[in-house]
């Protein structure tokens, strides 16, 4: 088996598109695609369809992802301990957050400690980031999901409360508390199905009986503090997640809501690997 076909295979199934692995894998679109098509040749395998602008795999791609994380994983591994023995940890971390903001102080300690590892930060809601580490395509994440995964290992980071965020020229923004069902038959921003924050909203407001006027969803921490600004209502995030915007303001929700707990998520059969180790050990100051 040719492994530069593999692993160009194992490149755009990681990244979703062509172009996107190219630019991480610093050679042409075109060389990859085929590299790819010399791969489903040799063995007659549809292994990826293209879904709009991105790559979708097939059931035959899905199986053979899981074989290469595992592989290249393994060379990952093998590269960092040779690095560790000559007392310079080096090799490359796929950090993957729901809210990069989480991952800053980690990434500053871990650049302190490691210059040699060089880190490409990912992001997405929680469901993505685990996803990404199960499935190989990132190396360590940063999620708020801890439900049991056949393939991960999870660690409690830190938690979170829920608050709205409003802008300074809203009517609730004369109090540093509001009740959460003041916001009944008001327009909402609410984070992306998939996104832990938004499972959290929802349930409050069910429990709470609040039914919000209009609701806007957004991909991202970032979005929902663009749409506040924009004036299209308020926004329900996690307290760590705050930008400091001084055309903003977090308002506490005075009830009684269970915080949001943040982990960190890595694939157990690589608890050995330095740079993973490295990484975690960064979690803390």
């Amino acid at each position: 088996m040719n492994l530069t076909h593999l692993r160009a295979f194992h490149l755009v199934a990681s990244y979703g598109s062509y172009t996107a692995a190219a630019t991480a894998a610093g050679v042409s679109q075109p060389t990859l695609s085929e590299q790819v098509r010399l791969l489903e040749g040799k063995y007659s395998q549809l292994l990826l369809r293209r879904a709009g602008r991105s790559m979708e795999l097939t059931s035959t791609g899905e199986a053979l992802l899981a074989v290469t994380s595992r592989l290249f994983a393994a060379e990952i591994e093998a590269e960092s301990l040779l690095s560790a023995r000559l007392g310079t940890l080096s090799g490359r971390l796929r950090f993957g957050t729901d809210a990069p903001i989480h991952a800053v102080p980690i990434l500053s300690r871990l650049r302190s400690r490691h210059p040699g590892i060089k880190v490409e930060l990912i992001s997405g809601n929680s469901a993505s980031i685990k996803k990404a580490v199960a499935n190989g395509s990132a190396d360590f994440g940063i999620v708020a999901d801890a439900s049991p995964h056949p393939l991960l290992t999870t660690a409690v980071l830190g938690s979170q409360d829920l608050v709205a965020m409003v802008r300074h020229d809203s009517q609730l923004a004369g109090a540093k508390q509001v009740s959460i069902k003041a916001l009944n038959g008001q327009s909402l921003i609410m984070r992306e199905p998939g996104s832990v924050t938004r499972s959290v909203t929802q349930a409050a407001l069910a429990h709470w009986g609040v039914a919000p006027g209009d609701v806007t969803e957004t991909d991202g921490r970032e979005a929902v503090q663009a749409a506040v600004l924009a004036g299209l209502g308020v926004g329900l995030i996690g307290d760590g997640e705050f930008s400091h915007d001084p055309r903003l303001l977090l308002l506490d929700l005075i009830e009684d809501i269970a915080p949001m707990t943040e982990y960190v998520a890595y694939r157990t059969d690589r608890r050995r690997d330095p740079v993973i180790a490295a990484a975690l050990a960064c979690t803390v100051p």
